[in-house]
């Protein structure tokens, strides 16, 4: 009965590990806090390149019933982001990829992006946003508050976006590539996979 209890246990658990210290555990935070799952979700940060992570996340797969890494397009190579998604996939790790930046998933919960952004344009056009929805603040990585308070109202909406954007992307991809499923993801800018961790989470709003 122990044992079952424990099987049970870590089956519940949902980790996630991204390399984004402030902006990314800050928003998977505000999510955990406002919202109910069927999970245990645990928000780990690791200073580390995309490789690195999955390798961190194959350590974890024992311990949970998803490992899911975060991370962006950012300085990396673009080979060191496919042979990361590349041994993700093989041993049954989500991804949550952006590019160029977390901030397309940000910018998602108002609007879909359409045009190519730096990120240092995306933080801009996202602390723009902010100010115009009644946010004097701005956007700042490091403030907790922020995404409490504008963004985890409006995950729908994100999802929608993201989808609605990835999905011709890969329409697109797929009809000059004859049907090509390994997608280039580090050539598309704007583009975001994060919905699909989302999704993931089975997340209901508390009341």
């Amino acid at each position: 009965m122990a044992r079952k209890t424990k099987m049970l246990s870590q089956r519940s658990k949902f980790i996630i590990i991204t390399n984004g210290k402030e902006s990314e555990k800050n928003y998977f935070e505000a999510l955990r806090a406002s919202h109910r799952s069927i999970f245990d979700i645990k928000v780990e940060f690791d200073n580390a390149d995309p490789v690195s992570l999955v390798k961190r996340a194959i350590r974890k797969k024992d311990q949970s019933n998803q490992v899911w890494i975060v991370f962006d397009k950012d300085e990396f190579p673009s080979s060191a982001v496919y042979d990361a998604i590349r041994e993700a996939h093989k041993h049954r790790i989500g991804v949550a990829f952006s590019n160029a930046a977390f901030e397309v998933w940000l910018i998602n919960h108002f609007r879909e992006l359409r045009h190519e952004r730096t990120a240092s344009e995306l933080i801009k056009e996202l602390n723009a946003l902010l100010v115009r929805e009644g946010y004097s603040k701005g956007y700042s990585k490091s403030d907790s508050e922020v995404f409490k308070k504008r963004f985890v109202s409006r995950i729908d909406d994100a999802i929608q976006s993201s989808k609605i954007s990835l999905q011709k992307r890969k329409a697109e991809y797929d009809s000059a590539i004859h049907g090509s499923h390994s997608y280039p993801y580090c050539d598309w800018n704007p583009c975001t996979t994060v919905h699909e961790l989302v999704e993931a989470l089975n997340l209901e709003k508390k009341n």
